[in-house]
């Protein structure tokens, strides 16, 4: 583990490791293959390069075409539905995620979706709004739903005082997430757009909670622990399994709250990991959230 923040330079680029951390085993070695890092207690996340801040930004998609419909007036953007409704999702750039982006030419993003410790170890998945269980950021955990956004943002940002990192942990913002579809994309170029992961009408194998082997069928629906799904670049299921929380509003009081990618019975064409949606401040099977975390 590093006793400060580190540059690592790798044949495609060069990485930050933040004090605490370490390069995990399994990271890839190089940058666009994802390169992981992990704390003590082996909560991993992968690093997202940013080369200058103009690159750290939101996009909209619409019709699986993503297209560059920001307002910077307002920083919102605009989706056009087949309704002809428009809807505006807004999200001023965060301050302290521009000045840790502009410094350190990146930041990193969880490698899963967050996870709840307890009820991993008690192999159930949660089936209630009980916040006061430990999140973690591994393989093979209960994803952590049943949870509002007030929750989220408080429990990704209590994250980091919980492991006694230097470094500061969020609940991703809409910058964060387009960015990090960016660099899914040079690898994978319609992941905003048409995601693998676990979709409805997607069959695979995967561990359950308890940890006994299973087949999903297509056509069936099925929430299943983190990191079961093929990842790209080291990072897994930012479309389907949970939907994903964001620090984005919405403009709407019925739904103020922004959400991202799909969950388990969507399709995966109609809520892929570029997928804009809404939702109220209420707990549910449906999302789950991710972190990010800023040196």
């Amino acid at each position: 583990f590093v006793t400060k923040n580190t540059e690592v330079t790798y044949p495609d680029g060069k990485v930050w490791i933040p004090e605490g951390f370490r390069i995990s085993t399994d990271s890839a070695s190089t940058v666009q293959g994802g390169v992981v890092i992990e704390d003590k207690d082996l909560n991993q996340f992968v690093w997202v390069p940013v080369a200058t801040l103009a690159d750290y930004k939101r996009m909209a998609y619409s019709y699986n075409v993503a297209t560059e419909e920001t307002d910077t007036a307002t920083n919102s953007i605009k989706i056009e539905y087949s309704s002809s409704d428009s809807n505006y999702f807004t999200e001023a750039l965060p301050e302290d995620e521009k000045t840790s982006v502009e410094r350190y030419k990146g930041f990193y993003i969880g490698r899963y979706e967050a996870g709840d410790k307890e009820n991993t170890e008690a192999k159930t998945l949660r089936s209630s709004n009980d916040v006061t269980k430990t999140v973690t950021i591994k393989a093979n955990q209960a994803p952590y739903n049943y949870v509002t956004r007030t929750q989220a943002v408080s429990l990704a940002e209590g994250f980091s005082t919980k492991q006694g990192y230097k470094a500061k942990t969020k609940l991703v913002s809409s910058y964060a997430w387009d960015t990090t579809i960016a660099f899914l994309q040079k690898v994978n170029s319609d992941y905003g757009e048409r995601s693998e992961g676990n979709y409805r009408e997607i069959a695979f194998s995967y561990t359950d909670i308890t940890g006994a082997s299973q087949t999903k069928s297509s056509s069936s629906s099925v929430l299943i622990p983190t990191g079961q799904t093929t990842p790209v670049c080291n990072i897994y299921d930012m479309g389907g399994n949970v939907f994903e929380l964001t620090n984005e509003s919405y403009s709407n009081t019925i739904g103020p709250y922004a959400i991202r990618g799909g969950h388990y019975y969507n399709n995966y064409a109609n809520a892929p990991a570029g997928n804009r949606s809404y939702d109220s401040d209420a707990a549910n099977v449906n999302n789950g959230f991710r972190l990010t975390l800023f040196m």
